[in-house]
């Protein structure tokens, strides 16, 4: 097996040393930059926060498992800190343990979108209000006019979602959440509907179809989006929950 280490710019330093630690230790791993063809290795290595986790998943489509020490301000997707990586990282790939988690999709003007947190639909004109129709399963569900609407995972429930009012959803629960970004209407409630459903939104005004804060796409008219079929892929921990409560506590 051969390993990818990717990381972000100011843990370089560290990616040496996992690189060194991995490979003195019964391992194969090198260090890659992100535009290298990462679905051809049989795990990756993320040094960095959930930015760069996200970032590499914007890159693959068949996730190999990733583990990702983490040196960023929240860490909520990573596995360990770094003064704990090695005893960690040895038991993961030891173990070769893999869970996975939901992704959802978009396909904008025959580009396939990919997202581990939630797709972000907002107005391409800045204090610009946009209506939104909201459909699931073809069955109209919400009409309102708002900055934009989130569709997100349970994984991403944790993160746009919640700073926009949405519930933290259990990351082991299949389901979508739809929640609207400022809406101009009194007593809204966020939507969590089964992951088998499929989301369409229809606007009135241009909008911006950002995945995960990386992608992003300008778009009218509608759009659909769904379960993928390619899930993102980590390194089973037994206490993933738990570390993203202890996480949230000290965010919140």
């Amino acid at each position: 097996m051969k390993g990818a280490i990717v990381y972000k710019p100011d843990s370089k330093e560290l990616a040496k040393d996992v690189a060194e630690f991995v490979n003195s230790n019964g391992f194969q791993a090198e260090i890659v930059d992100f535009d290298k063809n990462l679905e051809r290795y049989d795990f990756i290595i993320v040094i960095g926060g959930d930015g760069t986790i996200l970032r590499v998943l914007q890159s693959v489509k068949n996730c190999p498992p990733i583990f990702a020490v983490n040196t960023g301000r929240v860490g909520l997707l990573t596995h360990c800190e770094p003064h704990e990586y090695k005893s960690v990282l040895i038991e993961a790939l030891s173990n070769f343990e893999v869970e996975e988690f939901m992704r959802l999709c978009c396909v904008v003007d025959d580009r396939e979108l990919l997202a581990l947190n939630e797709f972000a639909i907002l107005c391409s004109t800045p204090a610009k209000l946009v209506e939104m129709n909201v459909y699931v399963d073809d069955v109209k569900v919400e009409s309102l006019r708002c900055d934009g609407m989130l569709i997100s995972t349970p994984v991403g429930s944790t993160a746009y979602a919640l700073s926009t009012g949405g519930p933290i959803i259990d990351p082991y629960l299949n389901s979508i959440l739809i929640v609207p970004v400022a809406p101009f209407k009194l007593g809204w409630k966020p939507w969590v509907v089964r992951d088998d459903r499929i989301v369409r939104l229809e606007f009135d005004r241009s909008v911006f179809i950002v995945a995960d804060g990386q992608s992003k796409i300008e778009h009218e008219e509608s759009v659909e989006i769904r379960k993928s079929n390619y899930p993102a892929r980590f390194f089973r921990i037994s206490d993933r929950l738990r570390r993203t409560v202890e996480k949230l506590k000290k965010i919140c």
